[in-house]
Order: C-alpha cells, then sequence, then structure tokens
C-alpha cells in the first residue's frame, strides 16, 4: 500500500482499468483525495471514472474535497488539448524495441503521421512522418483493434506522449542523440521528459507459489523470440563448447545436464537487480498488450513474473529459461 499512495496520477494512468482500481482503494482507505482529484483531470475517461468514484467514497466518509484548480489558458502555441485519434504501440522485442504509430490533425485538414522506435535502454531510435487523410487512418486504426495476430495495442495521444516523453529522458540518460528538429516537432506536440524507471507494484498472495510459471513464459508469442544479449551468448556457447568438447569422459545425457546447469548460473550471475528491474518493466508493458488481445490469464502471470523480478533476489525460473531455450544445439 505504500507504494501505491506514492503514485502520481501520471503513473496511474498507465496502469489497467483494473489495477488503477487497486491503486485509488489504497488512497480511499487512506482518506487522502490528493491522487484521485488529480486523476479527474486525466484525458483517459475510464480512469476519469474510477477517479470519480473514488471521490464520491472520501465524500460520503466525510473527507473534505478542496476544488481542484482551474487549468490555465492554452498559450497560442501550445498543443490542442486533445487529439482524438488513437496511437498504436506495438509488443516489445528482446532487444528492448517497440514501434510506436500515431496522427497529429493539420489546420488544412488531413493528418500527420509519426512512426517510429522507441528502446528501453537508449530511447527514440527512429522518427519520421508522412500525411494521410482521417478516413483513412480510422480504417487501419479499426483494422488493427480486430487483427488479433496484429500484437499490438491502441492506445490514446496522451500515453503515446508518455512513452516518448520516457524515451526522450532515456535519450539524455544515454547519452543517444535524436537531433533538433525531431527535438521541435516533440516539443510542438507536448512531449516532455518523463521518468522512465516506473515502479512495478509489490508482491501480490499467490505471486511466489508457482515460479516455475516465470519459465512457461517463453512459450508465448510475445515473448518466445526474447534472448539474451549478444555479449551474454558469446559467453554462453564459449562454456557450453568448453563442456562438449572438453576431454571430460561424459555421457551425451551428462554433458547436457552440465550444460542445462552452465545456463542457469550464468543467468542468475547476469541477472543483477538493474537487470531485473529492466525485465520486470518490459514483462509488465508486455502484459498491457497481452490485455489488448483479451488473454488476462496470459497477462496475470507476466504480471506475477514482473512483480518477482522487482522485489525477489532469488534465481528466477524466467530468467533461467531465457538462457537455457538460447543453448546452441
Amino acid at each position: 500500500m505504500t507504494d501505491f499512495l506514492s503514485m502520481t496520477a501520471q503513473q496511474v494512468e498507465g496502469l489497467p482499468e483494473a489495477k488503477a482500481q487497486e491503486v485509488l482503494d489504497a488512497w480511499v482507505k487512506a482518506k487522502n483525495p490528493e491522487l484521485p482529484q488529480a486523476l479527474a483531470q486525466s484525458a483517459s475517461k475510464p480512469h476519469v471514472k474510477l477517479a470519480k468514484k473514488a471521490l464520491y467514497r472520501l465524500q460520503s466518509s466525510g473527507v473534505q474535497l478542496t476544488e481542484a484548480p482551474k487549468a490555465p489558458a492554452p498559450q497560442v502555441e501550445a498543443t490542442p488539448a486533445k487529439n482524438p485519434f488513437q496511437g498504436v504501440l506495438s509488443m516489445q522485442l528482446g532487444t528492448g524495441e517497440r514501434a510506436f504509430l500515431f496522427a497529429t490533425p493539420l489546420r488544412e485538414g488531413g493528418l500527420e503521421i509519426f512512426q517510429g522506435i522507441v528502446t528501453d535502454e537508449f530511447g527514440l531510435a527512429q522518427f519520421g512522418s508522412d500525411r494521410s487523410n482521417r478516413n483513412l487512418y480510422r480504417k487501419q486504426m479499426e483494422k488493427l483493434r480486430n487483427d488479433d495476430s496484429a500484437r499490438v495495442m491502441l492506445v490514446p495521444f496522451e500515453r503515446i506522449q508518455l512513452e516518448l516523453g520516457r524515451a526522450i529522458a532515456l535519450n539524455e540518460r544515454s547519452k543517444t542523440p535524436y537531433g533538433a528538429e525531431i527535438e521541435q516537432a516533440l516539443s510542438r506536440m507536448g512531449v516532455t521528459k518523463q521518468d522512465p524507471d516506473f515502479p512495478i507494484p509489490p508482491l501480490e498472495a499467490g505471486d511466489t507459489d508457482d515460479r516455475e510459471a516465470g519459465a512457461l513464459l517463453h512459450q508465448l508469442f510475445e515473448v518466445e523470440q526474447w534472448l539474451p544479449s549478444e555479449k551474454d551468448l558469446v559467453a554462453l556457447t564459449a562454456q557450453v563448447d568448453a563442456i562438449r568438447k572438453g576431454p571430460l569422459p561424459l555421457s551425451d545425457a551428462q554433458k547436457d545436464e552440465k550444460v542445462r546447469k552452465i545456463a542457469r548460473e550464468l543467468a542468475t550471475e547476469v541477472f543483477t537487480p538493474a537487470l531485473r528491474l529492466l525485465y520486470a518493466r518490459r514483462l509488465w508493458y508486455t502484459a498491457e498488450v497481452i490485455d489488448f488481445q483479451n488473454r488476462p490469464a496470459d497477462a496475470a502471470r507476466a504480471r506475477a513474473e514482473a512483480r518477482r523480478l522487482a522485489h525477489e533476489t532469488t534465481p528466477s525460473r524466467f530468467a533461467e529459461q531465457l538462457f537455457e531455450k538460447a543453448l546452441p544445439k
């Protein structure tokens, strides 16, 4: 609950409705209206609805609510308050890359379509634009919404702003420039730096009951192509070759068992607290994409492993399987 009470409205906006409800329940229990009031100003209608319900419960329990401050008048150069067009975020690759696509209305009519790639280590990697018309874009969004094989999720423009804001913060952290022209374009769209290190919620009851479920996540389409880094693959291959081609008088079965042990040990060594958090956030994001595909059980398993990675120090079966499946044949 302590972690929930430290979350901001912007962070809660990025959560699924069920998880946002848990956060709001914690604030209601603490009789603190600050976050529900801030979230009630969100551009996300589902989150506004949850926030208003929380405020009603607080009022019913006797909590006095202060009037929310009025938003300042927009500047002439400011981005329009509401972009009605949804954007697209893709599933995440094992390298941490994700694609995005979104539209902004043009004064003369039509749309400017932006697309590119962000990574969760280096930030904005590609960014470009083109023109299109509104009907064509809406048809494309509807097609993606109904195509389960697309492995993407449709999100409001505010979520695109958030993800791009996190990306440019990573560009600054990793000292990866992206150019003045792109910077100006992002500024026109209201994109500002955002903290990319969003918190993973604490462990929940039942998370530690089945750690083997972490290894089974690699059977999911979204995760099956994830592999260790190139550097770690080189280290793994060298150790495996030393066993399989070495002089020790071992049977094939004994060598295979020794190789699997090497993979598990290397996974534990490589998965430092920082890397565990990186993969926890990858899984948390992946759960959102899976949720959009209406697979709640798979999404729940991904979130459980994300919480284990973020808040435990014991060896992770998810990490071990990441290396075991990469073993050279």
